[in-house]
């Protein structure tokens, strides 16, 4: 079986913004055996939340720019990440409104299981299909 390695968020940036060249090719060489089947790799979206946290904060991309690097990360072969559904679907909402990239994930979890979300934040009211209700209005 060909071994599984976990990549932390500064892989991904190295590899994204490409800002130290010798450290971007490593990953890129990194990626690129995964790509070939030659190992295994797996992140999760918590890694990537802080990814989006530093490609905005730091690197001041915009919202699409981040988006589309997520989808880059998402549909490469060889690497698997965990909630990959939830993820997916919180890249679009995080393309498609104004609200922090966690927010995203959330809603998406929420959405997927069908659930209410219970929280006082009301950006989560600009998602359609998501049922956003404050504490004291949950029903028992």
């Amino acid at each position: 079986m060909k071994k599984l390695y976990f990549l932390d968020a500064n892989v991904f940036l190295r590899f994204l913004t490409g800002d130290d060249e010798q450290i971007a090719e490593d990953c890129r060489i990194l990626i690129q055996r995964a790509v070939r089947g030659k190992i295994r790799l797996m992140t999760h979206p918590l890694i990537l939340a802080e990814v989006v946290w530093v490609l905005e904060s730091y690197y001041k991309l915009p919202r699409r720019e981040i988006a589309e690097k997520l989808q880059l990360i998402l549909n490469t072969p060889g690497l698997k990440v965990t909630e990959e559904d939830a993820f997916a679907q919180a890249v679009e909402l995080y393309a498609g409104h104004r609200i922090d990239f966690a927010d995203c994930f959330a809603a998406a979890i929420t959405q997927l299981e069908g659930a209410h979300l219970v929280s006082y934040d009301r950006d989560y009211d600009k998602i359609a299909n998501l049922k956003r209700v404050a504490p004291g209005e949950v029903k028992f």
